[in-house]
């Protein structure tokens, strides 16, 4: 990828999208290009971290795990997203595995590239201070709806949360039943228990291949 291209896929990224060109081009000077293929690691939670790194293609996930080998599926990571900026801001240890969901190609830019970037942009601080507190957010619902929500009713919502492919309630998703479980904090078996309890309903359709929403106002209705 040359460094026209580096350009070109930093200025689609969220986070720099309002980035002067000049920043631009200083940042894709200094980005290494990283290819993966589905299920390797980037990281592990804990590890030493020196960069940020944008997703140019594919899909990463981020997991927590527990000490027994237990996951739990904290975010996924489209292209366009960015994976570090905690690390950017603290230059603390990585907070979260890191794996390729799909075969993914991604830019890894040195920390402290960035660091002079945003002291030349305050757009560039305040995208990524935004970034930060989108993701505080999604990560304090998570932990209400742990608390507050039963398994049926995180299912749902993360059903209404994923993607749709046109305007008939397909749902699109990289994610395979073991990692939706380990989105809602739930074993595979109580999460194939609600979606066979939505489907008996007629809130949705499943099968071998896809998953479709039939009646989007019940699911809102049932999550409350």
């Amino acid at each position: 990828m040359d460094e026209s291209l580096r350009v070109r896929a930093l200025a689609a990224c969220r986070l720099f999208a309002a980035v002067p060109e000049p920043d631009l081009c200083r940042l894709a000077a200094e980005a290494t290009v990283r290819r993966y293929r589905r299920g390797q690691l980037l990281f592990y939670e804990g590890d030493p971290a020196d960069a940020l790194l944008v997703v140019v293609d594919g899909s990463l996930k981020a997991v927590s795990a527990s000490p027994h080998g237990e996951e739990h599926l904290l975010a996924v990571l489209e292209r366009g997203e960015t994976v570090g900026e905690l690390t950017v801001a603290d230059g603390g240890p990585r907070s979260a595995t890191i794996a390729a969901l799909t075969d993914a190609t991604v830019l890894r830019i040195p920390r402290e590239i960035v660091l002079g970037a945003m002291e030349r942009s305050p757009r560039l601080t305040r995208a990524l201070l935004v970034s930060l507190a989108g993701t505080i957010r999604r990560l304090t619902d998570d932990a209400a709806d742990l608390v507050f929500l039963d398994v049926p009713r995180r299912v749902a919502k993360l059903l209404l949360a994923l993607p749709r492919e046109g305007a008939d309630g397909r749902i699109r998703t990289r994610l395979t039943q073991t990692e939706l479980a380990e989105r809602v904090g739930a074993s595979r078996q109580s999460l194939n228990a609600a979606l066979q309890s939505f489907q008996r309903r007629g809130w949705i359709s499943v099968d071998a291949h896809e998953l479709r929403l039939r009646d989007e106002a019940a699911l809102r209705r049932f999550v409350g």
